[in-house]
């Protein structure tokens, strides 16, 4: 055992750390490393990666020049800091009932079943309470033991190959009158809970209710029968209809049935326990009320309007957008404060394909402010989903900093903290404050919580409607919600295309990303919250929300105020920037008089669970104007300041100043390092800038849309749009949508390039791609009309792969005339405008590839035969594909062959030691390594190069057909180390051309067996627990030594007569078969050889088969 309680260091791995010497040769190493089969897994600060070997080697890693450092993973650096010995006994993990419940992480592609059957077996009284169940979630077992078991669990966990963190388990539990006011219209003072409300409301005296928009609440279940949730009227009169719960419910990621015109548009259950309903707690029927219900209906003396795309008609508690639409997931069990939330990307991912664009959660894990895996869950699902906002609370009533919970703690999600009650700017004293463990600023945001009254649930479900009934609850559960239905408001207002005119235009109608709706909420926020603390802080974050202090109208409603313009500046992850990018941005002419506020926000990829420091890449906002440069987040007194150091932490960045000087204002977005965590198109950032402040007031007038709109230039340095406009632009801004002019709608579009005058370039499409565009001017400092839209597929180049299966490379060296003759399945090119697949075949005599020779290029066809070979010599070969835009596919599996006459080797004087001859056919793992040998320095091992052989692996090491002679007798060394009695290596014996397989135990039989691998089998290959084996440790005096990982295995001599099998054609293999989790260093083969009574004498060293007429049988090549 490690020191601090971990599992011992590891001398061989599939799974290593590699760090490079600087960010600029990162992206070429990285390319390069991926060529030899090297998988990126997660990044780690500073230009670090954790990567599977696959089947390359640390020296692999080790011998690129940008690499600074390589090594394998250890059992240490997997366990969380609170699991050390010394903190262990005391560590969050420990449960109420006195049990320990652990989180095992693992990287992508690892089997989580896997995982949990290893727990099972090596953890005494262990329960596998959850685990992940889809194989695109990020995998994760959870684990509970009792204290005299949780060292053990520790122990193995941090053991098991693809496990990349241990930590504790923390539970998942939950965390409107008076609000609409004070987030709308930056509203004060109190007021009740119930009733018409107070303070002006703009955006609803606009006709922005949320008609139109769609959001997710995943919470304890809500009440579907409740008047609250039962009408929804689009403009044609309300629609009343109750949704129940799809029975049964959709699994993960799919979804159910959509009910399009009912206020509930779908109601889910989430998988692993939640039941139906919200008869409980109340939690979920009162988050959802907050986010949109509205009562609607006559019950008794009491007439309730249901709101209309025009008016809220608000009554009662209805909550912040009335006019919207609820997709419910249920995760709520029978408990009255617990959320089961098992696959929390899965639960975003059909959220977003049921239409839901922002998503609420009112639930979260005390994590003490560190990164877990729902944080990382969130920040993935928000990567692939860029216009999805994840809104979250922040917790409650955890004292003191780093208090923040989990999904709250990610960086891509809104979380909220809780004010007091109606207009209170006041931290309420329950809601936890940040910042996150790494440093970075949350909560992010703050809104009313204390004392919120909405719906209340009902205790039981049918088909008929039930009168609105209200609840008052506090907390961050209810602060979440309230923000939640704000930001569907805020979406309508650019849905229903008000920006950039400030009034309602179809032409205009866009669809803002995640980052883009986080950008302008924080933009606007009332900066006085808890003012004893400063701003921004830890308490409150950026302060509480305030509309309409940053969404502009033509039009200012009685309490409006108009006296600020909004700019936003948006760039997709597709259109971002890479390391060392720049766009820049200016606003001539800034008033003095108003606030000058720029919030810069971008979705960076997921982090490892547990990182220290989970920014990755890293975007910079800078604005120069008359008073000078001022860097994001750099603060004193709740004004930027010049001067400071750029922010290395957060992923929202803000330059504020309350009473600027009257000038131009240039608004630069600087990437300093953009490395991305290994997944494709991660080394690209996307980001929002928000910049609102007294400009373009009064509106000016419109600048006409660009005409002629064409493709000046297509080609390597992306597609150039020329256009001609009116006289009188400061510039001209260029959006782009994907695919083709019909197929986008109008929010599709988003910017890709910013210049003075035609043409204006995108240098981020790919060649082949359809992308469609269109141009506007600047006037004003305001966006102008949009242009008419042209459609161009790219000629620019395009570095997408080839899809290669590497592993079905095979080969024939038996023939009459010295020959290889090789074959693979055919490649595809995922570049559209390739117009074709070409291979390269290498071979050299050297498995590693020493000195390689390209014996064939160019090649049209997925086949080769190589005539330029000799007798008895072994030779290796490997394959890569290229497509005609010269993109090249990882190599191949190696694929040893030696060649032969027609007949293949001589059975009498059979010799394959590797070294001089090599006759087997692998599959995958089984490869030629130099590592060990017991004579010379070959051998067959069934592991890559310093890594454990694979978990769940059935494979073979098989001989050529063999026709035998009387008395043939097979020899062979073996050194291994397989898990005893669980993991083992079985002969076999095929008649029939490798149909069937009898086993073939060796003379005196298996030194072992599968004893352990249950009933049935949990090994792979299926062998039952009766059957013999290799397994355990083959030592100097045991050949099944149980002691895995400490004794020293050995090569030992083993034999079989086949004098029954005489006259018959015969294949022979060797058969590996694994079981999860449990690996070591599998299982060497040597000096493999065969003699009969045609040769009893014979030297095997001499014993080539040269000797014409020395047995029946043509087994040499001319």
């Amino acid at each position: 055992m490690h020191a601090i309680g971990a599992a011992a260091p590891v001398k061989a791995s599939a799974y290593a750390i590699v760090q490079f010497h600087d960010a600029a040769t990162l992206a070429q190493a990285r390319g390069s490393l991926q060529r030899q089969g090297v998988q990126f897994l997660a990044y780690l600060p500073n230009n670090a990666y954790y990567v599977r070997l696959g089947h390359a080697g640390l020296r692999d890693l080790r011998a690129n020049q940008a690499v600074r450092w390589a090594d394998l993973l250890q059992p240490a650096l997997k366990l969380d800091a609170q699991l050390w010995l010394a903190q262990r006994a005391d560590s969050p993990a420990l449960q109420a009932d006195g049990s320990y419940e652990l989180r095992i992480n693992a990287f992508d592609g690892v089997s989580s079943a896997s995982i949990a059957a290893e727990l099972v077996k090596k953890v005494p009284g262990v329960t596998i309470t959850m685990r992940s169940q889809r194989a695109a979630a990020l995998p994760y077992v959870r684990a509970a033991v009792s204290r005299a078991s949780l060292d053990t669990l520790i122990e193995v966990a941090s053991a098991i190959e693809g496990v990349s963190y241990v930590a504790p388990w923390l539970p998942t539990t939950t965390m409107n009158a008076a609000s609409a006011g004070a987030i709308q219209g930056n509203y004060t003072s109190n007021c009740a809970g119930s009733g018409p409300g107070c303070g002006a409301r703009p955006l609803w005296d606009h006709g922005i209710t949320g008609t139109g928009q769609i959001a997710a609440v995943a919470d304890s279940g809500t009440s579907p029968n409740a008047a609250w949730f039962t009408a929804l009227d689009k403009g044609l009169g309300p629609h009343v209809e109750i949704t129940p719960s799809d029975n049964p419910p959709p699994v993960l990621p799919n979804i159910g049935t959509l009910h399009p015109d009912n206020k509930i548009i779908a109601y889910w259950l989430q998988p692993d326990g939640p039941i139906n309903y919200d008869f409980t707690s109340g939690h979920g029927t009162h988050v959802s009320g907050t986010v949109l219900g509205d009562a609607a209906g006559t019950f008794g003396a009491s007439t309730y309007l249901a709101a209309t795309p025009l008016l809220p008609n608000h009554d009662l508690a209805d909550g912040m957008a009335p006019g919207a639409q609820l997709l419910f997931q249920d995760a709520g069990p029978a408990s009255a404060t617990s959320i089961i939330i098992s696959d929390f990307g899965g639960t975003l991912d059909q959220a977003y394909a049921g239409g839901a664009r922002v998503h609420n959660n009112s639930w979260g894990a005390q994590t003490a402010g560190a990164y877990m895996g729902n944080d990382a869950e969130l920040d993935r699902a928000t990567r692939r989903n860029e216009d999805l906002l994840v809104v979250v609370a922040a917790g409650n009533d955890v004292a003191g900093p780093n208090a923040t919970g989990s999904p709250a703690n990610a960086k891509n999600s809104l979380a909220v903290a809780a004010l007091g009650h109606g207009g209170s700017l006041t931290k309420a004293s329950y809601s936890n404050s940040g910042p996150a463990a790494d440093g970075r600023m949350k909560p992010d945001i703050a809104a009313p919580g204390t004392a919120i009254v909405s719906a209340r649930n009902q205790t039981s479900f049918n088909m008929t409607i039930q009168a609105p009934v209200t609840a008052s609850m506090s907390g961050t559960s209810m602060a979440a919600p309230t923000l939640t239905g704000n930001a569907l408001l805020v979406r309508q207002f650019f849905a229903d295309g008000y920006y950039p005119r400030g009034e309602k235009q179809a032409a205009d109608a866009y669809n803002p990303t995640g980052a883009a709706l986080k950008a302008i909420l924080l933009n606007s926020t009332n900066a006085s919250t808890n003012a004893a603390a400063g701003w921004p802080n830890t308490g409150t974050g950026w302060g509480r929300a305030w509309l309409d202090g940053n969404l502009w109208f033509n039009d200012t409603m009685a309490g409006g105020d108009d006296s600020r313009r909004l700019r936003l500046f948006e760039r997709s992850n597709g259109a971002g920037l890479q390391t060392g990018g720049v766009n820049e941005y200016t606003i001539d002419n800034v008033q003095a008089g108003s606030e000058l506020r720029a919030t810069l926000v971008w979705f960076d990829a997921d982090a490892a669970p547990g990182a220290t420091s989970a920014l990755i890449n890293n975007l910079d906002l800078e604005v120069i104007g008359p008073g000078g440069t001022y860097l994001g987040n750099v603060f004193s007194g709740g004004a930027s300041q010049t001067g400071g150091s750029a922010d290395n932490k957060n992923t929202v960045e803000q330059v504020r100043l309350p009473a600027p000087s009257a000038g131009a204002y240039t608004f630069r977005v600087k990437a300093g390092n953009v490395p991305g965590n290994g997944a494709e198109g991660s080394d690209r950032q996307g980001y929002a800038l928000a910049v609102s402040g007294r400009f373009a007031i009064p509106d000016p007038a419109v600048f006409p849309a660009p005409t002629s709109v064409n493709a000046s230039s297509n080609g390597s340095s992306g597609i150039a749009v020329a256009f001609d406009s009116a006289a009188g632009a400061q510039g001209f801004q260029l959006y782009r949508a994907d695919g083709t002019c019909a197929s986008a709608a109008a929010g599709d579009f988003r910017m890709v390039a910013t210049g003075a005058a035609a043409p204006l370039v995108d240098d981020t499409t790919i060649g082949g791609y359809s992308y469609a565009y269109k141009v506007r001017g600047v006037q004003g400092d305001v966006e102008g009309d949009a242009s008419a839209c042209v459609e161009v597929v790219s000629d620019d180049t395009c570095s997408l792969m080839p899809s290669f299966d590497g592993q079905s490379l095979a080969g024939n060296g038996a023939a009459g005339s010295c020959a290889v003759t090789l074959g693979w399945d055919p490649a595809s090119a995922n570049c559209p405008l390739s117009s074709g697949i070409t291979y390269t075949v290498e071979r050299d005599v050297d498995p590693y590839f020493s000195a390689p020779t390209t014996i064939a290029s160019a090649l049209a066809t997925a086949g080769f035969t190589d005539t330029a070979v000799s007798n008895g010599q072994p030779y290796y070969y490997r394959v890569s594909a290229q497509d005609s835009l010269g993109n090249l596919s990882p190599l191949s599996r190696v694929l040893n062959i030696t060649p032969t006459g027609p007949d293949g080797p001589n059975p009498a004087t059979l010799l394959d030691d590797v070294d001089t001859h090599s006759y087997m056919a692998l599959q995958a793992p089984w490869q030629v390594t130099d590592s060990a040998a017991s004579n010379g320095s070959l051998s067959y091992h069934n592991a890559a190069d310093n890594q454990p052989y694979p978990d769940m692996t059935c494979a073979s090491i098989t001989l050529p057909p063999l026709t035998l002679n009387s008395g043939a007798t097979l020899s062979f060394k073996a050194r291994y180390d397989l898990e005893y009695q669980w993991d083992g290596v079985v002969m076999e014996i095929s008649t029939d051309g490798g149909s069937t397989w009898q086993d073939l135990p060796p003379t005196g039989g298996y030194p072992s067996s599968f004893a352990q691998t249950q009933n049935p089998p949990v090994n792979s290959c299926g062998f039952a627990s009766s059957h013999g084996a290799f397994s355990g440790v083959s030592t100097a005096s045991n050949n099944a030594n149980p002691n895995n990982g400490s004794a020293t295995a050995v090569f030992k001599p083993f034999s079989v007569s086949l004098a029954s099998y005489a006259g018959q054609t015969v294949q022979l293999r060797w058969r590996m078969s694994s079981d999860p989790a449990a690996n070591f260093d599998g299982f060497l083969l040597d000096e493999v050889s065969m003699s009969d009574d045609t040769t009893p004498n014979a030297d095997v060293i001499f014993a080539s088969g040269f000797e014409d007429g020395e047995v029946s049988g043509d087994y040499v090549c001319h």
